[in-house]
């Protein structure tokens, strides 16, 4: 099927005479005029990308302070059961260790007294075996100041 041949498309000479009188002279102001708008939509660009850009970073920074919120939260719930602990047991321990430390106190007193006796084979045992019972005295106290660190 052929298109019709409409005489009503057709510019008359007057009209294209007109047009070839315009060619002639807004050309170098039209590629300004373009070059102006390309101009803006490169600068449009630009400031698109550059928000682009910030909204990102924006979206970042929220997710790693949600993230540092949640690692705070669950450090603080984390040391309040650390301290209800500490409050449920130091005063055990704390007594554990006084009576650790008198026990010290008393074995040390002991062992002073007791050198002044005569260096018979009887006293040197029983110096030894205060000696002994000092050492695992201070082993125990020491356990005992670690329980009570690390609770």
């Amino acid at each position: 099927m052929e298109e019709e041949f409409d005489s009503y498309d057709l510019m008359t000479p007057e009209e294209f005479g007109a047009l070839s009188e315009l060619d002639e002279e807004p050309l170098p102001s039209m590629q300004m005029a373009l070059a102006g708008i390309n101009n803006v939509c490169s600068l449009v660009g630009n400031v698109t990308n550059t928000f682009a850009q910030v909204s990102l970073a924006a979206q970042q920074t929220k997710y790693e302070i949600s993230k540092l919120e949640y690692e705070l939260d669950r450090f603080i719930a984390e040391n309040e059961h650390r301290l209800e602990k500490f409050k449920a047991v130091a005063p055990i321990l704390s007594k554990q260790l006084e009576n650790a430390s008198q026990r010290i106190d008393k074995i040390t007193d002991t062992i002073l007294a007791s050198s002044s006796d005569s260096l018979s084979d009887e006293s040197l045992k029983k110096q030894s075996t205060l000696v002994d019972l000092l050492n695992t005295s201070n082993e125990t106290f020491n356990n005992l100041l670690v329980k009570l660190i690390t609770i």
